[in-house]
């Protein structure tokens, strides 16, 4: 018996050349579609009990953000000499950082 071994080269880092000719062909492509294959393709996304749609209401965010959210945290642009400043104290920094801003922040 004999094993074929078969290796796919795959490039993980394409240029922006690439790039732009995906988005060319994908825009052609939509370009091209005609209604009743549009139709065709909505019709089998719509049944797919996998894979249910959206409902017109809903809000899509990037996941970092839902993350902060869940965490009731939400990121604020501080500068890095502050930030430098408050890293220089050790363990803990974050939290000694949400302390002096609660000290300062007005009460309503």
């Amino acid at each position: 018996m004999s094993v074929t071994r078969r290796s796919a080269i795959a490039d993980h880092s394409p240029s922006p050349e690439k790039w732009e000719a995906a988005r060319a062909a994908v825009k052609r492509a939509l370009a091209e579609m005609t209604p009743e294959e549009d139709a065709a393709i909505t019709a089998d996304a719509l049944s797919d009990p996998d894979c249910p749609p959206l409902p017109e209401d809903t809000v899509l965010i990037p996941w970092v953000e839902y993350e902060a959210r869940r965490l009731g945290r939400t990121r604020v642009a501080v500068d890095d000499d502050l930030v430098a400043r408050f890293r220089k104290t050790g363990d803990g920094w974050e939290e000694r950082l949400n302390d002096a801003l609660r000290a300062v922040a007005p009460a309503k």
